[in-house]
């Protein structure tokens, strides 16, 4: 069975709103650390029941690990946030405006390409974009709760750094 992406719309509100108050944070400060101690942590944090859903759905072949086979291909899938690069702008799902990105990835191969996407002798067998979609509310969720968090803690600590 093709995997066939369902897609989800959800409508954002605030987001002037919160912009100004991270800038009003951040003055006087390097203009780069808000972001990068408060909605990349955040981001990260809010990406965990991917990582999570997309070990479990990572397909294990049928050689067991030995000095010739250490590692599985799930064993390299990882999640990491950042502030976008040049590099990553370029990329389609990147948007000018992003103040920072969250990905779930696998190490890059023939074998993780040929799973995700399948080949001409190989039917698709994804597991990273089913588990983004399965779990795109659980991410909300969990990035509306961790950046109220991270947020007012970094507040705090500015404002003692100001004193």
């Amino acid at each position: 069975m093709a995997y066939t992406p369902q897609s989800k719309s959800f409508q954002l509100e605030g987001f002037a709103e919160f912009e100004q108050q991270l800038r009003e944070m951040a003055e006087g400060f390097r203009g780069d650390l808000v972001p990068r101690n408060t909605l990349t942590p955040a981001a990260k944090a809010a990406m965990s029941s991917v990582l999570d859903s997309a070990i479990s759905k990572a397909a294990v072949g049928d050689k067991p690990r030995d000095s010739d086979n250490p590692i599985h291909m799930r064993d390299t899938i990882r999640v990491d946030s950042r502030i976008p690069t040049a590099k990553d702008r370029m990329s389609e799902y990147v948007n000018e405006t992003d103040a920072v990105i969250a990905v779930v990835s696998v190490k890059k191969s023939a074998v993780s390409l040929a799973n995700e996407f399948g080949t001409s002798k190989m039917a698709a067998r994804p597991f990273l974009r089913p588990a983004l979609q399965e779990n795109a509310d659980a991410v909300l969720t969990e990035l509306k709760s961790q950046l109220a968090v991270r947020i007012t803690e970094y507040a705090k600590k500015l404002a003692r750094r100001k004193k």
